[in-house]
């Protein structure tokens, strides 16, 4: 067995986030269908970083011989055996085959784009669905074609042949997709559609208009009518929870969803302080003056909401229009159903409390991430049971026009729980395990830093967040702040983006450790920051002067760095 250990916990993390992300490179891609409503699964387009920006390494001379075929069963048994030190060990076989010629069946994937397929990830399943779970970080191949006189290599969407020398992850390796820290390259490559007779499939579902015969999947049709009642025994048998009252089924109507949705939005601040709140947003550059913030909220919010469950688990409310005989639009009831079975059987009181409050962005993005990891996994479940994945979106959700546009960084935050979530539960639930997914109910994180970095939560004795206090700038000004509240490390790294795409800086924010935000009433807004180390907080501190509006200080020797903004922050005393 061989064992390695990449740089830092942040490098695992990016092999993590990469797997994740390369889905959302997969639904960015322009198609050739007519433009659709934004359902509950759009997403803004990430961007995935590029080889080129890593220094060209001596290429090794590729394998001969006789190729031995593996499979992902075989690359998933390269194990993590302690999550603090991140050390990553093979298995025997595989570690047996590292700098020889292995083949392996799989999906094509783009890495960047899907105009040059040269340098691209192969999967163990066919991508192009929300529903479908991400893959880990041993189920992603780096692949990297041989120059065969073409400027451009072809994505082929059929099960695909992989053919070239398997190089794992080795500790000085100069290979760039190494210094990226995948675990696995195959070099010097051919790949070609498979055509054997134990090749994988396509569920139904996953089809493209400009493809209809690829891996052989008829057009998605629509479902058999239901009623949602029937729908419960099957969701509470996947999920493991006992049905122990009646769900009683009602409908809205859009208007009336529409002011289910402004109730919970409005119940998170009292009314005086949205006014505040948003001028907070605005100082970030979350936020305009103007439209008010509770009608972009709303709008978002109805993107991805169909309806509510009451607090005791035995009432549903949904929106009378919808198209249940979608499958993407049952899905969506799917989840309805599971959170309230799950009210029934669990006590989510602290999440509610979470989610409910809006001065600890940190703490109510993490609680939204964990139920709707648990919400997610519970509908991917009852999808592959009835084999019903659609990534088209449902014109179901095209009711609620009229809604003022989000700033991208807003848009980017607010969505965070549907994107993480999934995410996160996947590491303790792979295979939807009841019990794994009840633990994480009973023991929730309360950072986002920890859904972004499970191993945070896996050992949290390994990592204890700061708490800093809501005075802490009380005596900072001549009068106290009118708010205060807490980013987490998604609201730092929204805030570096600053409406660009998610990834350049990642690895800034993710020593993050603690912080906490003032405001006052001239406009002056001061963030207290915390760090992993003094490294972590000069890295941050260097992503952060970049940051125009704000001034970065840090004093050398510390792991806090302030940002200062607003036309107040001269007057701020030492």
């Amino acid at each position: 067995m061989s064992t390695q250990q990449p740089k830092s916990s942040a490098a695992f993390a990016s092999i993590a986030l990469l797997a994740l992300l390369l889905v959302l490179v997969w639904l960015a891609q322009p198609s050739e269908s007519p433009p659709q409503a934004s359902t509950s699964t759009a997403l803004p387009p990430l961007a995935l970083p590029s080889l080129a920006e890593n220094e060209a390494a001596e290429p090794l001379p590729p394998a001969s011989g006789p190729a031995t075929r593996i499979d992902f069963k075989l690359l998933d048994e390269t194990r993590q055996p302690d999550a603090r030190k991140m050390e990553v060990i093979y298995p025997p076989q595989l570690e047996s085959l590292d700098g020889r010629l292995v083949e392996l069946v799989a999906f094509m994937a783009p890495f960047e784009s899907l105009e040059d397929m040269s340098e691209c990830l192969m999967l163990p399943a066919y991508v192009g669905c929300f529903f479908c779970a991400p893959p880990s970080f041993t189920q992603v191949v780096f692949v990297r074609q041989k120059d065969d006189g073409r400027p451009k290599k072809p994505f082929i969407e059929a099960p695909s042949l992989v053919t070239g020398t398997l190089r794992l992850l080795k500790p000085g390796s100069s290979d760039p997709a190494h210094q990226m820290e995948m675990l696995y390259v195959i070099d010097h490559a051919t790949i070609v559609p498979y055509e054997g007779s134990n090749a994988p499939s396509r569920v139904p579902g996953h089809w493209q208009k400009e493809n209809p015969t690829a891996g052989n999947a008829a057009p998605p049709t629509k479902l058999d009518p239901i009623q949602p009642e029937e729908l419960v025994p099957t969701i509470a048998k996947l999920r493991g929870l006992e049905i122990k009252k009646p769900i009683k089924f009602t409908t809205y109507t859009p208007a009336e969803l529409e002011s289910a949705v402004e109730v919970r939005i409005n119940s998170r601040r009292a009314a005086g302080g949205w006014a505040t709140h948003q001028r907070v947003w605005q100082a970030l550059g979350l936020a305009d003056e103007e439209p008010d913030l509770r009608l972009v909220l709303r709008g978002i919010t109805l993107q991805r909401t169909i309806g509510y469950s009451n607090a005791s688990g035995d009432h549903i409310r949904y929106n009378a229009d919808l198209q249940l005989t979608q499958p993407a639009t049952r899905l969506e009831l799917v989840k309805v159903i599971a959170e309230a079975l799950l009210r029934q059987n669990h006590d989510l009181h602290p999440l509610d409390t979470a989610l409910h409050g809006d001065t600890n962005t940190d703490a109510r993005l993490a609680a939204a991430a964990v139920l709707q990891g648990d919400l997610i996994t519970t509908a991917r479940l009852f999808a592959a049971h009835h084999r019903l994945r659609d990534p088209s979106p449902n014109a179901a959700f095209a009711y609620f026009g009229g809604y003022p546009a989000a700033k991208t960084s807003l848009q980017q935050l607010e969505t965070l729980p549907w994107l993480m979530g999934p995410f996160f539960t996947e590491q303790f639930a792979p295979d939807g395990e009841p019990q794994s997914l009840d633990a994480l109910l009973k023991n929730p994180p309360a950072t986002t830093a920890a859904i972004i970095h499970p191993s945070y939560h896996a050992r949290p004795q390994d990592y204890t967040p700061v708490e800093v206090p809501a005075t802490f700038a009380d005596a900072l000004h001549d009068e106290k702040p009118i708010a205060t509240g807490v980013l987490g490390e998604a609201g730092i790294l929204v805030w570096l983006e600053n409406g660009g795409e998610l990834g350049p800086h990642i690895s800034a924010a993710d020593g993050w450790r603690g912080d906490r935000y003032a405001f006052w009433q001239d406009g002056t807004l001061l963030i207290q920051t915390h760090w992993l180390d003094e490294d972590e907080a000069a890295e941050f501190h260097e992503a952060a002067l970049k940051r125009a509006g704000f001034k970065a200080l840090r004093k050398a020797g510390t792991n806090i760095v302030h940002l200062i903004s607003g036309t107040g922050k001269d007057t701020l005393k030492p």
